[in-house]
């Protein structure tokens, strides 16, 4: 996929800033943005996926990028087909004279000045008068003695040095000159204003909830006003009019159909037996706009969770509980391409945030884990995300993400599905085209329903519920051709071509990810970093906030899915923490983890400190068993909340740390990724072991240049 990169974006790989200079469909070239970094560097697309979800990426857009995303779907203009006649006619006549104007200052004959215009006044509204002679005129014959059409008379110097700027600035648009609203002209009226008054109070009577036939209103109002009139003459008084009662059934008709059906049969019918297609939103370009909402799935499902369920026994299965699960879905608007997709037990914020970070991954892996053929690489960051005003996105984690992420959100109201009607479409969809084939579905009423046991039938768990989403979304859905694209593309296609054409934004970074949607907590440093999760992390700065507020707490934040690295905050800049000797914990997964801690737990239970190749054993043996495991939890909810990370924290994780060497591996310059371990040259028996004090402090990564290593205690 390539993505519109601008000259100013910085690129941070393994430490280097670099620019992208070139790109293709297979690989990009970065060039080094301080010449003594090296040569440039040529990656391949396999190897920028690999690079986005590691630690070693940063993407920071230019202000050119950031310029490009802060702009709105406002873009849009009317349109002077679709004008009213002689709004489209004063609009034209005004551009013309405009472009008259133009034509002296681009000769120099004029400035646009007032004092200019007015010296100047008379040739240039000679000029304009012997244009529109020829325009009204028209490619049609003229016959002899015929006079010309009438002329409008033009504009004062200074409104048309108005009208002018504001063209310019239009980027001389003449739809700009259309009124924003047109006043409907009302209907003549046929009596005096005391009767039409006393017409309108009586017949209001019509749109009231007691629906009254239009006729018997009429009647009604005939004789109120033969009523009024015999009041009128006891007090000698002028009559009023009487018409008759059709007359005032076509007052009556005179009414607005609208406000009437609001009256009579309510807002939320109303809505729906006057609402009108315009056509859909006026979009050009993919991620431009995203439409995220829940959805109570028409299907029942077991409650379990991964991992327990083959380990049941058969009379134990069936005392597990089941109910209808959320369903969380994102979908492009332009390309109608499915963004994320998760399911849970109950509306929360947490999974909202797992949403909206799958928006911005590729998704592909999970998909071929859950059994998918096809790819699902539709990701980027949107421009504007519209939600309704439900807890889990109306939240202050779900809002801020939103806006550190440099994406705008939209609450359209209530009530009014239509104005989030793609992923509303899209829930429709599934409702008709999958629950249909699975057992467990549940219907919208007793009589739909029937005799069909929903309970009874009630076999699929949480995971093959995702499965069979996924597989459906991926291989069927952006395949089959859509009716609301252009020519019946599939999804797929349109997204495609529209990337080709408009480009994508880049994604963010890792570690802007874990900022806007990573979990935070608060940790006291010490000299080798933040601990959390009995993982060590530091960074320069980190260290130097130690060496300047010891016993001072620090904010963090962390993803769990790649527990390699953490965010620290320091005043009000976030930097990147790696984990100390943490190449095994790179891409490493928070439930990966829990399942190490509790490896080590059970096989070092007596000991409160564990070795790195202790860690490392433990690391691989469960990676190997969890492999495929791991590439679904992304569409499964794994539960994590800010407080079951602190229990983890504590529990799991609390009194264990691990011993780390004096002396980290040295990077090596040619490795592309990782570190290349060389083999010790210490002695065998390097003598007796010296006391806690007396050994030196690690220098890792953490120490930064040019600063001491030892402290003023040793």
């Amino acid at each position: 996929m390539i993505f519109p990169y601008e000259p100013d974006d910085t690129f941070i790989i393994h430490g280097t800033r670099y620019s992208c200079i070139r790109q293709t469909d297979a690989l990009c070239v970065f060039e080094p943005k301080d010449p003594a970094d090296g040569n440039t560097r040529t990656l391949s697309r396999t190897e920028i996926s690999f690079l986005r979800r590691s630690n070693n990426w940063r993407y920071i857009p230019g202000p050119r990028t950031k310029e490009r995303m802060r702009a709105t779907a406002s873009r849009g203009t009317k349109a002077l087909q679709s004008a009213h006649p002689d709004d489209r006619a004063s609009a034209i006549f005004a551009y013309m004279e405009c472009m008259n104007l133009k034509t002296f200052h681009d000769a120099r004959a004029v400035t646009l000045t007032k004092e200019s215009l007015e010296e100047n006044w008379p040739k240039i509204v000679g000029a304009f008068r012997a244009n529109e002679e020829i325009r009204n005129v028209g490619d049609g014959p003229t016959r002899g003695g015929s006079s010309l059409p009438p002329q409008r008379k033009s504009h004062a110097p200074e409104t048309l040095l108005k009208l002018y700027r504001k063209l310019r600035k239009n980027k001389y648009d003449p739809s700009v000159f259309l009124p924003r609203y047109r006043v409907r002209k009302g209907e003549g009226r046929r009596f005096c204003q005391e009767t039409e008054g006393f017409i309108s109070e009586n017949i209001r009577a019509y749109a009231t909830l007691e629906q009254d036939t239009k006729s018997s209103v009429a009647r009604q109002t005939r004789n109120a006003l033969l009523e009024e009139n015999n009041r009128r003459a006891e007090l000698g008084q002028r009559p009023l009019q009487v018409p008759s009662e059709r007359t005032i059934e076509r007052r009556i008709d005179f009414l607005d159909p609208f406000e009437v059906a609001v009256y009579r049969d309510g807002i939320d019918q109303a809505r729906m037996d006057f609402g009108v297609s315009s056509g859909g939103l006026d979009l050009l370009f993919p991620l431009e706009r995203v439409e995220i909402d829940e959805w109570k799935a028409d299907i029942r499902t077991l409650f379990h969770r991964l991992g327990i369920w083959n380990e049941l026994p058969a009379d134990l299965r069936e005392e597990v509980p089941s109910g209808r699960r959320w369903v969380y879905a994102a979908i492009d608007c332009s390309t109608r391409c499915i963004l994320a997709l998760a399911v849970c037990d109950r509306p929360n914020a947490d999974t909202a945030r797992r949403v909206l970070g799958q928006i911005l991954e590729d998704k592909t892996e999970a998909a071929r884990a859950a059994g998918a053929e096809g790819v699902w690489d539709f990701f980027g960051t949107p421009h504007l995300i519209c939600a309704d005003t439900g807890s889990a996105f109306s939240a202050d984690m779900f809002v801020t993400a939103v806006n550190f992420l440099g994406s705008a959100i939209l609450f359209p109201p209530v009530k009014i599905p239509e104005l989030r009607s793609r992923i509303e479409r899209l829930f429709g969809t599934m409702t008709r085209q999958i629950t249909p084939w699975l057992p467990g579905r549940v219907f919208e009423n007793p009589k739909a329903r029937g005799d069909y046991p929903s309970e009874a039938r009630t076999i699929l768990t949480d995971e093959e519920l995702t499965r069979i989403l996924t597989i459906w979304v991926v291989d069927h859905y952006h395949q089959q051709p859509h009716r609301g694209l252009p020519g019946g593309q599939s999804p797929a296609s349109r997204w495609r071509e529209l990337v080709q054409k408009y480009g994508v934004t880049e994604p963010p970074d890792l570690n802007t990810r874990r900022v806007a949607l990573g979990y935070e907590f608060e940790r006291v440093p010490s000299s080798l970093g933040a601990t959390f999760l009995s993982n060590q992390y530091s960074c320069p700065e980190l260290v130097q906030f130690w060496r300047r507020n010891k016993g001072k707490p620090i904010k963090l934040r962390i993803e769990p899915s790649n527990i390699g690295a953490i965010s620290v905050q320091i005043e009000t800049e976030w930097f990147l923490a790696p984990a100390l000797n943490g190449e095994e914990l790179e891409g490493m997964t928070l439930t990966n983890w829990t399942k190490v801690m509790r490896e080590l737990r059970s096989t070092y239970a007596a000991e409160a400190t564990a070795t790195l190749p202790q860690r490392n054993r433990a690391i691989q043996k469960i990676k190997a068993i969890v492999d495929e495991a791991r590439l679904r939890e992304g569409l499964i909810d794994p539960e994590y909340t800010a407080e079951h990370l602190e229990y983890l924290d504590k529990n799991l994780c609390g009194g264990l740390l691990f011993d780390h060497p004096d002396q980290p591996p040295v990077s090596t310059e040619g490795a592309p990724f990782g570190r290349l371990i060389t083999p010790s040259t210490k002695v065998a028996n390097p003598g007796p072991l010296k006391s806690q004090d007396e050994h030196p402090r690690p220098t890792s990564a953490a120490a930064p240049i040019g600063e001491p290593t030892w402290k003023l205690e040793d």
